[in-house]
């Protein structure tokens, strides 16, 4: 969730797509196969408890598979269906149901924030609606406070103080900085708007319309039916140093609220990505502003080490050796999601650490590739 992390991640969302396993109706042994002993070497080989990884076609699954443990003390057996804590996944829902409301004439993109919820923002009257979905605002990410304490319970209101004290990143709309306080900030506005909490629109407007049946929204910190526990280690994989720490609760569904507290599945986050940019949820020339990156958002990841990617309105852009691979991701304490998809492909990969060196991360990227980019 935190901008470390998050950077961190990027590395991670092509790199998501490596943890597979079993294959599906339209896959090929020869693919299957290499796949899976992939899969099964990063359990065996750099330590990464389990993963669940779904690849689709044009609508249809091509691969459904899970290698590892969804449970370490109990033996329990990662499973396709499990669920995860999707981390900034999140804010892609959220930025779906935003559009949504542009659509519907309830905000604009354009429209400065000012009168558009009760909270007291820095410069309220200069930032957009845009900015914040495109992490232009230059607000200050309240998880890159000192005091913020992520297993603590808060509430929208106090996320949003808490980053008020402290001064922008920059005037708003003059650069790009990662920050979980502008989707904080986006859910004060949903609920200020429609009546309804995020929570709800998001249920209401993409999780029950998608029948994403795998898919919650929790404000409270619990542990869903079938959810993978969430493991962190003393160091990065691999190799494995120290026992595996549960973390699957340490960050508090109040500490991530709009930005990162989403649980959902592979199977789910791969229906909603093919929903968006296949149209269904907003019109087109909403999902070309979506998918447009925003100025400065290249060299932002070039900086932290991580090359080729861009960020629209909540949206993710990726090159690759066969085209931009659009998508989203996720990293919090013990779990990375991604999801991305180029041309008539998709690739989603849950993992339940988030503790990974970047020769792991380069390793799964490679895996994604090959998913995203086959030969056949």
């Amino acid at each position: 969730m935190r901008l470390k992390r998050c950077t961190a991640l990027v590395a991670a969302a092509l790199m998501g797509v490596a943890t597979s396993s079993p294959a599906h109706a339209m896959s090929t042994p020869s693919r299957d196969a290499s796949l899976r002993a992939k899969i099964q070497n990063l359990v065996n080989a750099d330590g990464v408890p389990g993963a669940v990884a779904v690849t689709s076609r044009d609508g249809r699954p091509m691969r459904r598979a899970a290698a590892g443990l969804a449970d370490i003390p109990s033996h329990r057996t990662m499973r396709p269906g499990d669920r995860f804590r999707i981390a900034s996944i999140t804010k892609t829902f959220v930025a779906a149901v935003v559009l949504q409301l542009v659509a519907e004439h309830k905000v604009a993109l354009d429209q400065p924030i000012a009168g558009l919820l009760p909270e007291p923002v820095p410069h309220a009257d200069q930032i957009t609606v845009r900015e914040l979905l495109d992490h232009a605002s230059g607000l200050f990410d309240y998880s890159d406070d000192p005091r913020f304490d992520p297993g603590a319970a808060y509430t929208p209101a106090q996320l949003i103080a808490l980053s008020a004290e402290h001064p922008p990143y920059f005037a708003p709309g003059t650069g790009f900085y990662y920050s979980s306080t502008n989707y904080i900030v986006l859910g004060e506005i949903v609920h200020h708007v429609t009546g309804h909490t995020i929570q709800d629109e998001v249920r209401t407007r993409l999780i029950r319309a998608l029948h994403l049946s795998g898919t919650t929204f929790p404000t409270t910190t619990t542990i869903a039916p079938g959810q993978a526990h969430g493991y962190v280690f003393t160091s990065p994989l691999p190799p494995r140093s120290g026992p595996a720490l549960d973390a699957t609760t340490r960050t508090s569904a109040g500490a991530a609220g709009a930005a990162a507290a989403m649980v959902s599945t592979g199977d789910d986050v791969d229906r909603f990505l093919e929903a968006l940019l296949g149209g269904r949820l907003f019109p087109h020339h909403l999902l070309t502003e979506m998918k447009r990156p925003t100025p400065g958002s290249d060299a932002f990841f070039a900086a932290a080490g991580i090359p080729g990617i861009g960020y629209g309105l909540g949206l993710m852009s990726a090159s690759t050796p066969c085209g931009t691979a659009y998508g989203s991701m996720g990293d919090i304490d013990g779990y990375t999601s991604t999801v991305m998809q180029l041309g008539h492909r998709r690739t989603a990969l849950l993992m339940n650490t988030n503790s990974l060196q970047p020769s792991l991360r380069g390793k799964t990227i490679s895996i994604a590739e090959q998913e995203l980019c086959p030969t056949n």
